[in-house]
């Protein structure tokens, strides 16, 4: 049965639009709206509500709406980290900064380069900042994503160069790496921590703890 020309032209207007393997970015206004609002709450320093709002899952990669709300909401959970005085109010920021922080970057393809750069860093301060509180059995999950996100950004920031270290040489000292591969973790450490910036403590002391170690691993 022939079809009028009006439906042969809907059906092809149809089938150009069809998914791809893809989905498609969501702009609905309630989501938009949202974010909005928590772009409000993180220039107010409003991390309770920040951390409180919730996006939801994201429809996909290319969800940045998504993938920005989750994103807001992982700083909100870190900065209340930051502030908590215990480790057992800690954690559950953590865990919420860690959960978003994921989120955000599963939803970031069409998020600019140096801008996800910027998530995966935060994700990977929430992942070791995690890792400092973790009983000893959770301790090396977190330290292998923390070395995974940490070596995804390469040299591409300040900081990864000291995450990446300092999770080789958890691997080596909290026993979470191959024991054969303790001296090969130490001077992958040594090399990401040369040059040293100046006066930054903790890259000294972490740079101090791998010498040791080397030392007294005999390590070359």
């Amino acid at each position: 049965m022939m079809r009028p020309a009006p439906l042969l032209a809907a059906l092809a207007l149809l089938a150009a639009c069809a998914p791809t393997g893809t989905q498609p970015e969501t702009r609905s206004p309630a989501a938009i709206l949202r974010l909005d609002r928590m772009k409000d709450m993180d220039a107010r320093r409003d991390w309770t509500a920040l951390a409180a709002t919730d996006p939801g899952a994201c429809s996909g990669p290319n969800d940045a709406v998504c993938g920005e709300s989750q994103a807001l909401r992982a700083r909100g959970c870190r900065m209340l980290a930051e502030a908590a005085t215990s480790a057992a109010t800690k954690r559950p920021q953590l865990d919420c900064a860690v959960e978003a922080g994921r989120a955000a970057l599963a939803a970031s393809a069409a998020t600019p380069p140096a801008e996800r750069d910027a998530w995966r860093e935060a994700l990977a301060w929430s992942l070791f900042q995690r890792r400092q509180i973790q009983p000893r059995a959770a301790l090396c999950p977190d330290n292998a994503a923390l070395r995974q996100e940490a070596d995804a950004l390469g040299g591409a920031l300040p900081d990864a160069r000291f995450l990446a270290a300092s999770a080789r040489l958890s691997d080596v000292v909290e026993g979470c790496g191959a024991p054969a591969a303790a001296c090969t973790n130490l001077s992958e450490a040594r090399r990401l921590l040369t040059p040293a910036p100046a006066g930054n403590a903790p890259w000294t002391a972490l740079a101090a703890a791998v010498a040791s170690e080397s030392r007294s691993r005999q390590c070359r």
